[in-house]
């Protein structure tokens, strides 16, 4: 796995409803809750290699949708433009999201 577990979540909350119940399952429980591999196969009744294939899956869909929509990046983006109350920055950013193709 190439993406912390930081990274994967935050990909997670953004594109996770285009993952098999499985996939999407696994990485929340392996990002958010920090459980183990054995954890969640016990959880679901599968095999610990069972969910090492689900979570490694869904991180490559996961890096696969971000490399062609960049939603996640724009996110972090427009964060920093409304945390500093930037209108500028907020036009910016979306004029760019928007204008790219």
């Amino acid at each position: 796995m190439t993406l912390s577990k930081l990274q994967l979540s935050e990909l997670l909350t953004v594109y996770g409803d285009v993952l098999t119940d499985i996939q999407k399952y696994a990485t929340a429980m392996y990002c958010d809750y920090d459980c183990s591999l054995s954890e969640i196969a016990a959880e679901r009744g599968i095999s610990r290699q069972g969910v090492r294939d689900a979570i490694v899956k869904a991180e490559a869909s996961l890096i696969k949708l971000e490399e062609n929509l960049r939603l996640a990046q724009f996110i972090r983006s427009l964060r920093v433009a409304l945390d500093t109350d930037d209108l500028n920055l907020l036009k910016q950013t979306v004029k760019q999201y928007v204008s790219k193709e």
